[in-house]
């Protein structure tokens, strides 16, 4: 709409002049006006010739592009994104029960091992006393409750506090562990070798979990580090883009429960065959988002 906002019908009128086809305007009208223009802009930007190029003036759309193509790209991403909130679920619970767990029972001696020199690096210790565990202690009823319960403990026990902490919160507290050793224990238990590819993949899920809470995009997902290749088989060209971030995903659901993986293939491979409507959606989904013939298992 520009830098003014326009009525509904000037709206549409607009889409038209660009070279959008619209068949059923009733329909169009309930549709803008229940998801709105700018949101839904971001699912036709794709068919528009600028595409990528954000900053070209030229609104122009490519030949026979319909209303529904940005539809039915809208409805992929969100089912895909309402999905993605419940698998990475089971991988940031398994990752923050077994680092609770495990860290937990090799310093017996320290049951605040998260603030403790001799475990994570004097740097995460003071910033998560002051960043995470200082809001915890104000507004966190289960932590006020210890507090009261215990007036003279400075924390609370790990078991305890890294239950409410964030997945970012808890993947920076792995990257600050101080022995390689313990790093390496958990790493494997995921079927890593290298604490430094459990790190990049994640970055990964962090930077995917986030897109998905905050409402992005994600058919034009982009990994912020360049995801390592093994152990989760990232073919060329996935080092960036949501193929190869959900391939992250599926290797690491598969070392937690192969039933859990196989649903996601499953998942998305319905998303693909349900919402892979046209040519101009297809094109989206293999070249942008990286599905290969627009499929996941293939």
């Amino acid at each position: 709409m520009g830098r003014r906002a326009k009525p509904l019908q000037q709206q549409i009128d607009l889409l038209r002049r660009r070279g959008m086809i619209i068949t059923d305007e009733a329909k169009v009208r309930d549709i803008i006006l229940e998801i709105g223009w700018y949101r839904l802009s971001l699912y036709w930007f794709p068919f528009e010739r600028r595409y990528p190029d954000m900053m070209a003036d030229e609104h122009r759309f490519v030949e026979n592009t319909r209303f529904e193509d940005a539809l039915m790209l809208y409805a992929f991403d969100f089912n895909l994104r309402n999905m993605l909130m419940r698998m990475l679920e089971r991988v940031e619970t398994a990752f923050r029960t077994f680092v609770i767990y495990h860290v937990s029972t090799r310093h017996p001696e320290s049951p605040h091992w998260f603030a403790d020199t001799n475990v994570v690096t004097r740097q995460h210790a003071a910033n998560f006393e002051k960043a995470v565990y200082q809001p915890l202690r104000k507004l966190n009823q289960d932590i006020i409750l210890h507090h009261r319960r215990f007036p003279r403990d400075r924390f609370a026990p790990a078991w305890k506090t890294l239950e409410f902490v964030t997945f970012g919160a808890m993947c920076q507290l792995y990257a600050s562990l101080t022995s390689h050793n313990l790093r390496m224990e958990i790493s494997r238990h995921f079927g890593i070798e290298s604490p430094e590819v459990m790190d990049n993949y994640l970055e990964v899920l962090r930077a995917l979990r986030n897109s998905c809470a905050h409402g992005n995009v994600m058919y034009a997902f982009h990994s912020p580090v360049e995801i390592r290749r093994q152990p989760a088989a990232i073919a060329h060209g996935e080092t960036h883009n949501l193929r190869g971030s959900l391939q992250v995903l599926h290797y690491l659901l598969r070392q937690i429960s192969p039933r859990v993986a196989k649903e996601l293939k499953n998942e998305v491979d319905a998303l693909l065959s349900r919402f892979d409507i046209s040519h101009h959606v297809h094109k989206v989904l293999t070249g942008i988002a990286g599905f290969k013939n627009a499929h996941y298992n293939k």
